[in-house]
This record gives C-alpha cells, structure tokens and sequence, in this order.
C-alpha cells in the first residue's frame, strides 16, 4: 500500500486480483468489474476475465468475492461462464459487467466465436444469482459501423435507466480493415448502447446504438494523454456523473504511455456541453507505486470504480508490466476532496 506524496488523498494498493497457475486464469485475471446486490450489501463481486496463458489462446470469465473490497477470495466454480461450442464467445468470454432487473442477474461482455482473425462482439447472458450458474443468450451487436473497426468492448458498467432499461459503454479494439490497410493511426473511442430487457431470450431484448456515438469530444489530438479511450467505468456520486475511461498515446513508439481519466457531467450520456474531461492517474509517473520493481511501461484497462459510504472511491483497474505481458486487478482509493481538486485543474 502506497500513499502519493503528490497525492495525498489518494492511495495506491498495488495487486488485488492475481493469476492462478495452472488454472484457467494462469496467464491473466484481468478487466473487472464490481457488482453489490441489494440483497447482499456486504458481497463485493468481482467478475474478471481469466486467460489460460499470455497469447490469451482461450478466454473464460471468473468470479473472486470480498467483504472489505481489499482481498478477494476466487470462486471454487470458476470460470463461471465460458462460450460453448459454436457460440459467439467460444474462444473468448471476457469484460463482464453485471446489472440486476428485477429478480434476475444479466451479464454484458464481448466475445470472439473462433480464431483470433473473427471480430469481437458483444452478448449477453442470465443467472438467478450472481454467484451462477450463467446461462449464454446469445449475441447483442458486432462491429457495423466504421468507427467501431474490426472489434469492440464494453466497460465494465451499467448504468440503469429503469427497471428495464440499462446504458452500456463500449470502445473500438481495433482500425476498420481499411484504414489499416492504409495504416493509419489507431485511434480508440466510446460509444454508448442502450438496452432493454423484458426477459431471458433475444426476442426479449432491444438494443439501440447511440444517435451520437461516438463520443469523439472527449478524443484528445494526435500526442496528447487522451488520443485514445476506451472500456471506461461510470459512478454516479449524489447527482454528478462520472466516467473512468483508459487512455493511451498510440502515436507514439511502443510501449505506449496509458493513463486513466475522469469525466464529470450532470447527464449519464456525457454530452460535449456539459462534460469535462481530466488526467486522474498517470502511468508513467505513477507506475512502481502501483507495481512496484516494475521493469517497463505500465498497461492501463477497464478501470472499474465503486463510490463507498465513507466517502471513498474505490477504483479497480487492469494492469500490466509490459516486460511479462501478464495483466492483473490493481485498486487505488481516492477522496471526494481529491476528485473536486482533480476537476477544478
């Protein structure tokens, strides 16, 4: 645990989630995100994506709960939801994110069918308790448009408009074929999906993109911290919106600068007006106090933030050494006083 001496009020714990060898997590546990059920107050969730090995040759989603939000305990059941064979994540079941309507637990996450070649899209599954089993329903949305390239992900939030009714953020992985094909600089940006949800099978579900996606306003210039965004997390404290988006400097040589930033709003859809974007952890300068001895550049992903009664705000995120390639959960906890002072800069 590690306290900033530039930052005071925030607080780095290093690693809270790690890999399990020879387990279906042995090369990653990875991309987050933390669920509360309103009939288990004192369960903190975490679903996380397991990789078997670094090439990430197969991918499952697991599950680690928490009293303290500090140490995790791994389910015995994991992975607690892989593709089957034929489905739209046999290869990759990955980037879960939790929302409960009315008494039943849905799961948006992406997912790849096949090869590493087949695009990544999102799904949705069911469960009657968060715990599982997950049942997979099928297939919400796969890349369609020119900004969404040949992949996308979501964050690892939901926002709930109504009983029926969630908003999901999503990101780009990748470049259209395309503009790859003409190498142009990979830029990443959010999207918004809207969904409702009337059951457990496809025909029970509605899924709209956003009029304006994507929320290009919030894409820096070529060289900036935020060039790229992607996979962001949301929190609502009293009646302010935040966004958590990762953020990398693509433009320049490998291995990139990644950051994590903060949005704030008075609307969950974040529009250009009534927005405003900040730095709020710096990889390369805040690196070895989030993974200490680390031995090259910090890989930033899916900060997944959780707002405590204490007035607290937990953020889990995914990193990396790129020296190992091995992604793993890190937390960092931040004040209210230090999110007003990260605004007002």
């Amino acid at each position: 645990m590690t306290t900033c001496a530039w930052h005071e009020s925030r607080t780095h714990y290093g690693i809270v989630l790690n890999t399990s060898p020879n387990r279906f997590d042995g090369g990653a546990a990875t991309f987050g995100s933390i669920f509360i059920d309103q009939d288990d107050p004192n369960t903190l969730f975490l679903f996380y994506s397991g990789a078997q090995d670094t090439n990430w040759s197969h991918a499952a989603i697991g599950l680690a709960t928490s009293n303290n939000g500090l140490e995790f305990r791994k389910a015995s059941n994991n992975p607690v939801l892989e593709g089957t064979l034929g489905s739209f994540c046999q290869k990759e079941a990955l980037t879960p994110a939790v929302t409960r309507i009315n008494n039943l637990f849905f799961m948006i996450f992406s997912g790849r069918p096949q090869t590493k070649w087949s695009s990544r899209r999102l799904g949705i599954a069911w469960a009657d308790d968060p715990r599982g089993p997950w049942h997979i329903i099928g297939e919400l949305i796969k890349p369609a448009y020119s900004w969404e390239g040949r992949g996308i992900d979501n964050g690892p939030s939901i926002i709930k408009l109504n009983n029926e009714t969630v908003l999901v953020f999503y990101s780009n992985v990748s470049s259209s074929w395309f503009a790859t094909f003409l190498r142009r600089l990979l830029i990443r940006r959010i999207g918004i999906l809207k969904l409702r949800i009337r059951g457990t099978s496809m025909s029970k579900i509605e899924v709209h993109r956003f009029p304006a996606n994507p929320l290009k306003h919030f894409n820096g210039p070529k060289g900036s911290w935020n060039e790229s965004l992607f996979c962001p997390g949301y929190a609502q404290i009293q009646s302010a919106h935040y966004l958590f988006p990762a953020a990398s400097t693509y433009s320049a040589r490998f291995p990139y600068r990644q950051y994590i930033g903060i949005i704030s709003s008075n609307s969950p859809f974040f529009r250009e007006n009534v927005s405003r974007l900040k730095k709020l952890i710096d990889g390369p300068s805040e690196k070895s106090l989030i993974i200490p001895h680390i031995k090259s550049e910090i890989a930033l992903d899916t900060p997944a933030p959780l707002w405590r009664a204490e007035g607290k705000l937990f953020l889990y995120y995914s990193v990396m050494d790129r020296a190992d390639g091995v992604w793993k959960i890190a937390l960092t906890t931040f004040d209210r006083q230090e999110l007003e002072q990260v605004m007002m800069r």
